[in-house]
C-alpha cells in the first residue's frame, strides 16, 4: 500500500466513479483501475462495487475508508511539520554588529555559513552601538552583537562571547618623540594614557561609555580634545597619519597590526577590558536558523580568538553579562 493508492481510492469514492476520479487527477482511467486493484489485492478484500453507474463502497470498503482518511491526514500533517521545521532552519537571519566586531567576524562568519549552512541566508548590518541596539529593539534584527554597556535586560536575552582586551593604538610611522617611545613597548598603564591626545567617541557610544567609566573609577582624566568623526576606519586613518591615538580592541585593527601600519600596547594597571555579547529580543520568537547562527557566531569567535585576531578571554556560557570593572580598585592603579 502506498500514498498514491490511498489518494486514488479516496478521490474515486468522493467523485463516485473512476472516470470522474480520472478527470480530477488528470490521468488515464486504466492507471487508477490498476492501482485500485493492487490495493484490494493487498488488503485481501474488495473495497468497491463497480457498475456502469459508478462505484460504491463494499462493507470492507466502508471500514477501510476511515482508516485511509486517517492515514492520509497523518501523512499530510507530518509533511506540514517537516516543512515548518525546514523553514525554521532555513531562511534569512539578520545580524547587526559594530564596525570593530564586523572587522574580525564578518568574513569568517560569511565563509562558515556559505560552506556549512548554505540553507541560511545571512544579512549583516553595521552601525554604532546605539543604532544596533535600536535595530534589535524594533525587530529589525534577529541577533545583535554588542557590548555590555548597551545591554538592556528589559528586552534583551544575552549570550556572552568574549571579554576583549583593550589596546592603545599608535601609528607606526609617526616621528613624534612620545610616540617613538611607545613603539618600543608592548604595554601601557592606564594612567599614562593621560599624556596623549586621544581620538574618542562621545558618551552616546559604548566605547565612549567604557572609557568614561575607567576614568571615573581610576580618577585619571584623559585628553579628548582631538576632532573625531566617530567612524572607525576614519579614526584609524587619523592614527596612521599621526593625528592622535585611539583605544581599541584587537578586533578593530589586527589587520593593520599584521601590516605593521600601527603599533598596539595592551592597557594594564588596571587591565582594560569589555565584554562582547550576542543578544536577541525577548519579544521575538527565536527561529532554529537563528539558534544555528548563534552557535556559528560562538564557534567563529573562538576561532578568531585562537588566531589572536581577537585577543581576550572567551566568555563563560551565561545569560548574565559580567561587569568587567568589578575587579578595579585603587590598589590596581
Amino acid at each position: 500500500m502506498n500514498t498514491k493508492q490511498l489518494e486514488y481510492f479516496l478521490i474515486t469514492v468522493q467523485k463516485g466513479s473512476i472516470a470522474a476520479a480520472a478527470r480530477e487527477l488528470d490521468i488515464a482511467q486504466p492507471a487508477i483501475s490498476q492501482q485500485l486493484a493492487n490495493l484490494e489485492r493487498e488488503m485481501g478484500a474488495a473495497l468497491l462495487e463497480r457498475s456502469f453507474r459508478g462505484v460504491t463502497l463494499t462493507q470492507a470498503g466502508q471500514i477501510f475508508v476511515n482508516h485511509a482518511q486517517t492515514i492520509t491526514k497523518t501523512i499530510n500533517d507530518a509533511k506540514i511539520e517537516l516543512q515548518q521545521l525546514i523553514s525554521n532552519r532555513s531562511g534569512t537571519v539578520r545580524v547587526g554588529m559594530l564596525p570593530s566586531i564586523g572587522n574580525v567576524l564578518s568574513m569568517p562568519l560569511i565563509a562558515e555559513i556559505n560552506r556549512f549552512h548554505p540553507h541560511i541566508k545571512l544579512e549583516i548590518s553595521t552601525g554604532p552601538s546605539y543604532a544596533v541596539k535600536e535595530w534589535l529593539k524594533t525587530n529589525q534584527l534577529d541577533i545583535a552583537l554588542t557590548y555590555e554597556q548597551e545591554i538592556d535586560q528589559n528586552f534583551m536575552t544575552t549570550y556572552p562571547l568574549i571579554e576583549e582586551y583593550m589596546y592603545l593604538v599608535v601609528g607606526s610611522n609617526d616621528s613624534a618623540a612620545n610616540y617613538q617611545q611607545l613603539l618600543n613597548r608592548d604595554t601601557v598603564n592606564f594612567w599614562e594614557l593621560s599624556q596623549f591626545e586621544l581620538l574618542t567617541p562621545g558618551l552616546k557610544d559604548a566605547l565612549g561609555q567604557l572609557i568614561n567609566t575607567y576614568e571615573l573609577t581610576t580618577g585619571v582624566a584623559l585628553k579628548h580634545n582631538k576632532a573625531y568623526s566617530g567612524q572607525l576606519m576614519t579614526g584609524l586613518r587619523q592614527v596612521i597619519q599621526g593625528e592622535g591615538l585611539m583605544i581599541l580592541p584587537s578586533s578593530a585593527m589586527y589587520h593593520l597590526e599584521e601590516s605593521k601600519v600601527v603599533k598596539t600596547l595592551k592597557i594594564e594597571q588596571p587591565e582594560m577590558t569589555r565584554l562582547v555579547l550576542a543578544t536577541t529580543n525577548k519579544g521575538m520568537r527565536i527561529s532554529d536558523a537563528s539558534i544555528q547562527m548563534l552557535n556559528v557566531i560562538k564557534a567563529v569567535t573562538a576561532s578568531e580568538q585562537s588566531l589572536a585576531h581577537w585577543r581576550g578571554r572567551l566568555a563563560m556560557a551565561s545569560a548574565t553579562p559580567v561587569n568587567s570593572l568589578s575587579t578595579l580598585s585603587a590598589a590596581a592603579i
